[in-house]
């Protein structure tokens, strides 16, 4: 039993060899192994039964290995005795890989083009005075000013636009992959660019869903920030929002600050309707670490979608032939050299 064991080992090592080596020569681009004949694998047992069968049935003989002293001595005491037995785990393996090449596995990966779909975002800033409260520190802009900065540089394949707005709106950024001069507008913002005594939000949403007309993209996303409630003349936030859903354009809204309870110059509820009404979603940040947390949630909703390439099947049968060989001539010289057996 302790050739079935040594041999066993010097079997399973010698295919786990063999097929490591060949994975690790396949690269990082494939994706998964299959099998085109599956049934093969069912055979593997049965090398490893014959032999424990052989090793029950009829033991092996306590014949001496070697006849000459010099060739005892040659192979010398302890450890190496047990590479007797290696020849026939060499063979052992060179089954057990050739059954698995049998199976006709088969390594899949893509084609070198993938094709990322971007999304096209408009971000809508509110620069209304109000943005100069503390509660977030060191002060509501600058707060969504850092959390913006980190929103563009994460989104590597997307083309993001910027519109302010206050008791008007306008653009500072077009759509654009440039994300490192949008980065530099944004840290240039400053309250007073625009007249902020009144908050427009029906502007600066009209405003990004312009800058979102003519985009191709699949996903067209526009991302509000706001500390307060529509209170300027001109377009109804609803009737944009409306729009915005008819295009296919989804709204998501963040309300910064802490408010007052019944303070008349929010209304949480019209920026749930507006992100509602096309899908989207309406978050509250009363502070720095919500704010984040609002922007990590919604930087996972918009995680970019990918159209894969053609899939590339590829056999290797071939591959497996060649360690099955190398075992087999492995055993052979050993078998014919310094492991020789002498009857």
């Amino acid at each position: 039993m302790s050739w079935y064991l040594r041999t066993l080992g010097f079997g399973v090592v010698a295919a786990a060899i063999s097929l490591g080596l060949i994975a690790a020569r396949l690269g990082d681009g494939v994706r998964h192994v299959i099998f085109g004949q599956p049934l093969w694998l069912l055979l593997l047992p049965i090398p490893l039964a014959a032999m424990g069968l052989r090793a029950w049935l009829a033991p092996r003989p306590a014949t001496m290995h070697f006849t000459r002293k010099r060739s005892l001595d040659r192979i010398g005491g302890g450890f190496a005795t047990y590479l007797a037995d290696l020849p026939d785990g060499l063979r052992l393996g060179a089954v057990l890989v050739l059954i698995v090449a049998c199976a006709r596995p088969q390594s899949t990966r893509l084609s070198e083009r993938i094709e990322h779909e971007g999304i096209d975002i408009a971000i809508a800033l509110d620069l209304s005075e109000s943005m100069k409260n503390d509660d977030l520190r060191p002060d509501r802009l600058t707060a969504a000013k850092l959390v913006i900065d980190d929103f563009v540089a994460r989104r590597h394949d997307d083309r993001v636009a910027l519109v302010v707005f206050g008791t008007n709106a306008s653009t500072i950024a077009p759509l654009t992959m440039d994300h490192g001069v949008l980065r530099n507008l944004i840290a240039q913002l400053r309250l007073g660019v625009i007249d902020g005594t009144q908050t427009a939000i029906g502007a600066g949403l009209g405003v990004a869903l312009n800058r979102l007309e003519d985009s191709p993209a699949a996903s067209k996303i526009i991302v509000l920030l706001t500390d307060g409630v529509h209170n300027a003349d001109g377009v109804d936030p609803d009737s944009v929002a409306q729009k915005a859903a008819e295009r296919g354009v989804i709204i998501y809204t963040v309300l910064m600050g802490r408010q007052a309870s019944g303070a008349a110059s929010i209304d949480p509820g019209q920026l749930e309707r507006l992100a509602s009404a096309t899908g989207g979603y309406a978050y509250l940040a009363e502070d720095v670490g919500e704010l984040q947390t609002s922007f990590q949630d919604l930087l996972n909703k918009l995680e970019r979608s990918e159209i894969e390439g053609e899939q590339i099947r590829a056999e290797l049968f071939g591959w497996l032939l060649w360690p099955v060989l190398l075992l087999l001539m492995l055993d052979i010289g050993l078998r014919t050299t310094r492991l020789r057996r002498f009857p």
